[in-house]
């Protein structure tokens, strides 16, 4: 005679308590299925008309640069956070330019390492002055002095075209080249 053994089913425990769970979600959200998901999908369309409308906040700008280490330049699309305000977005856009291209083929307009001391709109002419760094010369940077400054105003005439003037000084003087004479 064989000896059977009897097993108890080992997930019945589990079991039970998971149709316990299920009876009790289901008492619970009895007609409230259809509020939740409307509550759902009203957030949802409340997401995408903010986003409509006040957009992800960044602007396509074209920036500047000299093509390898000559002096032409060409432009480079860049995202650039919106900030509300005309001098805020200038802001913006000379900061790009003073960090540099993102592109290999381009270099930087400006050495590593300068920052805006002052930046201000009035009278739709804008005044940016850099750092002294902005003066010493860098092999990495092609232009220098006037050509450096111009290519600054050419990426700001080139966003902001109701300006009709940008005056760049460097440590509170007016930019310069190496062959330039001081006056």
């Amino acid at each position: 005679m064989a000896c059977e053994r009897s097993f108890p089913d080992s997930n019945a425990a589990g079991v039970l308590v998971f149709n316990r769970l299920e009876f009790i979600l289901q008492a619970r959200l009895k007609g409230r299925p259809a509020i939740l998901g409307g509550a759902f999908l009203g957030a949802l369309a409340l997401s995408v008309i903010l986003f409509f409308l006040m957009g992800n906040a960044k602007v396509s700008r074209a920036l500047f640069f000299p093509v390898g280490h000559g002096t032409r330049l060409a432009a480079e699309q860049r995202l650039l956070p919106r900030s509300g305000s005309l001098e805020g977005d200038v802001r913006e856009l000379v900061d790009g330019v003073l960090l540099g291209p993102m592109r290999h083929d381009l270099a930087r307009v400006f050495p590593r390492g300068v920052t805006v001391r002052a930046l201000v709109v009035r009278n739709r002419v804008l005044y940016v002055d850099l750092t002294a760094l902005a003066a010493i010369p860098d092999p990495e940077v092609p232009l220098a002095g006037t050509a450096a400054a111009e290519a600054l105003a050419r990426s700001v005439r080139a966003n902001f075209p109701r300006l009709r003037e940008t005056v760049v000084s460097i440590d509170g003087q007016a930019p310069r080249g190496p062959q330039e004479k001081r006056i």
